[in-house]
């Protein structure tokens, strides 16, 4: 995507946040619980070399218990830092204020040791959008000062947000490089709301997303179709054939918030 200049706005985007992180001591980078793997941009993976990072698993409870736990471990033997949390609901920020609370004290005694005064720690939010960073932010933050919602891309631009003495964040737009997604990759990005799903993207993401449940969740769904779902829901269209773009937008609708219950759309690849 361009601007009205020419310019890429992604990479413009990448720029300017790889200028405010210079004075960044620890980088959370926001991935869906439901499929951390892909919801992990390349771009965020060349801004975090040379800094502490810790990657956190949000949505944690849409996802599939047993499957994000597979991933923590997984994370760890990669000798990754990881927590899951659920920012709407607070689940899992005990730990990550424990981990806040400890990357503080590092940076207290590595600037004692440098003689340097003590300040408090600099933590930056990054992520591909949709993620739940203005929530996330929020749940740290104890009232709603950022703006939320369903749409990617509502960070317009990185902003500090000071949460108490010893703790600042970045927030920053989501960003990701979408021409390295390949097809598998549209498909757990479409279905969690990262990139846009309409007309016939939202009808093969849900198609797609139909085949995975039936394989690995049969119990949530049998062997319902959408034009099955359509009928059952009364969206028909004016001549009477079932209405494919509503059956569609429900069954995303009923995935992204959970009322099909904990699904994650990827294993850890030695689980």
């Amino acid at each position: 995507m361009t601007d009205a200049n020419g310019v890429n706005v992604h990479r413009r985007r990448v720029a300017a946040i790889a200028s405010s992180l210079k004075v960044v001591d620890l980088i959370c980078e926001l991935v869906d619980a439901r499929c951390p793997q892909t919801s992990s941009s390349p771009a965020v993976a060349g801004l975090i070399l040379n800094k502490q990072h810790l990657l956190v698993l949000n949505k944690a409870d849409l996802a599939d218990p047993g499957t994000t736990k597979a991933w923590l471990v997984f994370f760890k033997e990669q000798g990754k830092e990881a927590v899951a949390v659920d920012a709407k609901s607070a689940g899992g920020f005990r730990e990550l204020w424990k981990i806040l609370g400890a990357q503080t004290l590092v940076l207290h005694r590595s600037l004692q040791m440098k003689g340097r005064r003590s300040r408090g720690l600099r933590v930056a939010v990054l992520g591909i959008p949709n993620t739940g960073k203005s929530t996330y932010l929020n749940r740290l933050i104890g009232r709603q000062t950022m703006r939320t919602g369903d749409r990617p891309g509502l960070t317009r631009g990185p902003q500090w947000v000071h949460l108490t003495d010893s703790v600042s964040v970045l927030d920053t737009p989501g960003i990701m490089s979408i021409s390295r997604v390949g097809a598998d990759g549209r498909f757990k990005l479409g279905a969690i709301g990262s990139v846009e799903t309409r007309g016939s993207r939202a009808e093969e993401t849900c198609e797609r997303l139909l085949a995975f449940l039936k394989e690995y969740y049969p119990a949530v769904v049998g062997s319902i179709s959408l034009e099955e779902i359509a009928g059952a829901k009364g969206f028909l269209m004016g001549s009477g054939l079932p209405d494919i773009q509503r059956a569609s937008d429900f069954l995303l609708d009923q995935f992204r918030s959970g009322r099909l219950g904990r699904i994650s759309l990827e294993k850890p690849s030695n689980g």
